[in-house]
C-alpha cells in the first residue's frame, strides 16, 4: 500500500467512519424514515450529544429475540444460544468482535441478563 492509502485507512478506523456509515444504514434500513436526509442529520446530532452507540432496539423487540432463542421456553438461554442471538442484532464489524471475544457471559441467561447485555454491547 502507498502512503496516501494507509493515512486515508488509519483515519477510517481512528475516526471509526466505517463503523458510524453501517451503523447509520442499519438503522435507517431499519426505521425506513420518509426523510432520509433529515433522518441522518437528526441520528447524528443524538450521537454527537449521547455518543456514538445508541440503541436499534425497542425492549419488546428485544424481549422477542430472546424468545426466540428460548426453544425450551423455560426462560433462560444458553451461553452459545445469548451469543448467537447477540450477535444476531449487531450492527457493525466492531460490536460483533467485541461479542465474540468477551467472556462475561453466563452459562445460563434469562430475560433480564440478556437485555443489560444488549445494552452493554449494542446500546
Amino acid at each position: 500500500m502507498n502512503y496516501k492509502v494507509e493515512s486515508a485507512d488509519e483515519y477510517l478506523r481512528r475516526n471509526r467512519i466505517m463503523e458510524l456509515f453501517e451503523d447509520l444504514c442499519t438503522k435507517a434500513s431499519y426505521i425506513q424514515p420518509e426523510n432520509l436526509e433529515e433522518f441522518f442529520v437528526e441520528d447524528l446530532r443524538i450521537k454527537q450529544k449521547q455518543g456514538f452507540m445508541t440503541p436499534i432496539f425497542t425492549k419488546a423487540e428485544v424481549q422477542n429475540i430472546f424468545e426466540l432463542f428460548d426453544l425450551k421456553r423455560d426462560g433462560y438461554i444458553t451461553q452459545e444460544n445469548c451469543r448467537k442471538a447477540l450477535l444476531t442484532i449487531a450492527s457493525s464489524q466492531k460490536q460483533q468482535e467485541i461479542i465474540e471475544a468477551t467472556q462475561v457471559i453466563d452459562e445460563k441467561v434469562d430475560i433480564n441478563r440478556f437485555q443489560r447485555l444488549v445494552e452493554q454491547f449494542l446500546g
